[in-house]
């Protein structure tokens, strides 16, 4: 009987219902929303499997800087910043529904057991409890759902900052006028990434891009751009997740980048959600039927930073063939170690592992587990997990996470020194945690338009790299990350971003250093840095694949020496070579001219030959220079008479004689 009770127990306690929202209590509310789960290809199903580093990591780093924010004695002091984290499961749909939370949370409780009604008179709360606004929202990542969320917060006046969303759009204020972000924008991404051809002298490339937001514009900000440079795109496959337009797609890139030429749109252009990338590898490598030793001309993927460097669905079988040699951009930032410690640290049982419910479902999916088991279960405990440093890797975004609540934390700070000026604790004794005053009127019903315009744009960061967490408690404004930090006028990050190549560690034993952090053996090598137009590249990193050279993505090779490029229709970057006549030489690249009379064409250069009518002066000049240079070499002191002809001179007899100017000239040679 007690086996069965057990057993029971076990099974009520690992079959629970889906957690879809964490809250954590404090006097100020922070929203929060991350794709902890996947977009569940079950339409019945809004979630899919659970997201360790875009979603898990993710909500940690807004825990832990609320943690820091928090610790500190003097910043926001009398004020504890709490949170209401959402999932968005990836989905827009999904999230703009669970964002209706934040809504709920701003106007109030709205369920009917929050009221009772006496004598028939309309109901009144049971206690009067004050309302705890959501000043402010912390998300979403993917651009198609921050978008919507951003829809419906900015109705409310509901101020957003989002740590991973590069949509271009999110920079119009006349539709996003609450909307911040700690990244910059895709149009900078697509100067980075022509700059980038334009270094490897590819002008001729495809493009690929997913059918959303994200996709979309980002192709058309990497086309404005393309042709500014004069990179030309030789076809555009917009794609969706279905296996057909997969194939589709792969067949016509593997056409235009003609794997049995030396020319052809060898590199690929890359704006997809992270989603595609592992589908997108699986068919590239079953089309050219790539394997190992594979030596023929490979498709080169140059991919926006939603390429996830740390999904292991990318490296899968033959997947890990077709990426090699891929360049990806990666949003420039700085590991957090106190972070990566403190994430290193979660414990089952521990008050901060169970606090994210979310946790234990990771649990389970990770390490093949289950909690709360019988004595005599012989199944692995999840209890007994622990997370080692092996292969970990913190989210990509980690730092961008903590800007965005560091950054809001600021702004509450300058506001509440601005308009709350009476609200301090005189006891330096008192915590935020003892009983103290209420928090003031204005603060509980924060203004998002004043709070966005007047004091989270005027932001700044003046960072302090930190490597210890308790470091916080004797600092007023310090802060984790290291880096100084500043919105633009329109809200966005800084544009800044490290180039990666996937270079096999199997095939490369050196290392570079990245970030301050000997390399973790990571298959991803940093081979140069974007910021503003300044491209800076390690070519002696750059890997192509077995092949020494650089290789082409060119429509037509440049033509020999006396060639004119012949251009196809409506084809900028590509021609045919016609060879100039032979007495014809190249004005341009297009157009070969006729030479005149007494010119020869040599190798592309021209000479004037010698007209019969000018024959005579010119052979007379050549031999008096011949001469010239004889007589000198001789003899330093010599008098020379001109050969050229004139009238006969008279010898001079004496020191007094003087010479008549005639048509000669005697020159003495010293």
């Amino acid at each position: 009987m007690f086996s069965i009770l057990a057993l029971a127990t076990h099974i009520l306690a690992n079959v629970t219902e889906a957690v879809r929202q964490i809250r954590i209590a404090g006097d100020l509310m922070l929203g929060g929303v991350f794709p902890v789960h996947t977009k569940s290809q079950n339409p019945d199903e809004p979630c899919g499997e659970i997201a360790e580093t875009r979603g898990v990591h993710r909500v940690e780093a807004m825990l832990y800087a609320l943690d820091q924010i928090n610790a500190q004695k003097d910043f926001l002091r009398g004020y504890k910043l709490g949170a209401l984290i959402l999932d968005s499961c990836s989905s827009p749909a999904y999230a703009l529904n669970q964002s209706l939370e934040f809504v709920r949370d701003m106007i109030g409780s709205s369920e009917a057991s929050d009221y009772v009604c006496s004598d028939g008179s309309d109901p009144y709360p049971k206690s009067p409890s004050k309302k705890k606004n959501v000043v402010a929202v912390v998300g979403a990542s993917y651009s198609s759902v921050t978008v919507q969320v951003a829809n419906l917060l900015r109705l409310f006046r509901i101020v957003q900052v989002s740590p991973a969303s590069t949509n271009a759009d999110l920079s119009d204020k006349n539709r996003f006028e609450y909307f911040a972000r700690t990244v910059p924008s895709d149009d900078y991404q697509a100067m980075a990434m022509v700059e980038i051809a334009i270094r490897f002298k590819w002008t001729y490339v495809s493009l690929v891009y997913s059918a959303d937001e994200y996709g979309e514009l980002g192709a058309d900000a990497f086309k404005k751009e393309a042709r500014k440079k004069g990179i030309c795109i030789a076809i555009e496959e917009r794609i969706q997740n279905k296996k057909e337009s997969f194939e589709e797609s792969i067949d016509n890139l593997v056409k235009k980048m003609q794997p049995d030429k030396k020319v052809g749109a060898r590199v690929v252009v890359l704006f997809v959600g992270t989603e595609y990338v592992p589908e997108l590898l699986k068919h590239t490598a079953e089309r050219m039927k790539l394997s190992a030793g594979y030596k023929k001309k490979k498709i080169i993927w140059l991919a926006s930073e939603s390429w996830d460097r740390n999904n292991e669905k990318y490296m899968i079988g033959q997947n890990k063939l077709a990426a090699q040699g891929a360049l990806v951009l990666m949003l420039a930032s700085q590991k957090v170690p106190s972070f990566d410690e403190y994430l290193l640290s979660l414990r089952p049982g521990t008050e901060k592992f169970e606090r994210n419910k979310w946790l234990r479902e990771l649990w389970r999916s990770k390490y093949k587990c289950d909690f709360d088991l019988p004595p005599e279960s012989t199944e692995n405990r999840c209890e007994d997990a622990r997370q080692t440093s092996d292969n970990f890797h913190s989210d990509d975004k980690v730092q961008f996470v903590i800007d965005a609540v560091y950054a809001i934390a600021h702004a509450l700070q300058a506001m509440k020194t601005a308009v709350c000026p009476d609200d301090v604790i005189e006891s330096s004794w008192i915590s935020r945690y003892s009983k103290k005053p209420d928090i003031c009127h204005a603060m509980q019903n924060i203004d998002g338009e004043e709070f966005y315009q007047k004091y989270l744009l005027k932001v700044r960061f003046q960072g302090k790299l930190s490597c210890f967490s308790f470091l916080f408690l004797f600092s007023s404004f310090f802060y984790i990350v290291g880096k100084n930090f500043r919105f633009s006028p329109q809200g966005d990050g800084p544009a800044s971003y490290t180039i990666l190549t996937y270079k096999p560690k199997s095939l490369d034993k050196k290392r570079r250093v990245l970030d301050g952090y000997q390399s973790d053996g990571s298959d991803y090598v940093e081979i140069g840095h974007w910021s503003e137009n300044n491209l800076t590249v390690d070519e002696e990193e750059l890997w192509w694949t077995g092949i020494e050279q650089m290789p082409l993505s060119v429509c037509s090779l440049e033509c020999r020496t006396g060639y004119r490029k012949q251009m196809i229709k409506d084809e900028q970057c590509c021609w045919a070579c016609s060879k100039c006549e032979d007495y014809e030489y190249l004005v341009n690249e297009t157009y070969c001219a006729a030479c005149e009379l007494g010119w020869l064409v040599f190798h592309n250069f021209f000479l004037e030959i010698f007209s019969l009518n000018n024959l005579g002066s010119n052979l007379t000049l050549f031999i008096y220079c011949l001469f010239f240079l004889t007589v000198k070499k001789v003899n330093r002191r010599f008098c020379l008479t001109d050969i050229a002809g004139g009238k006969e001179k008279k010898p001079l007899n004496s020191k007094n004689d003087v010479a008549e100017p005639s048509q000669t000239g005697t020159y003495s040679i010293r």
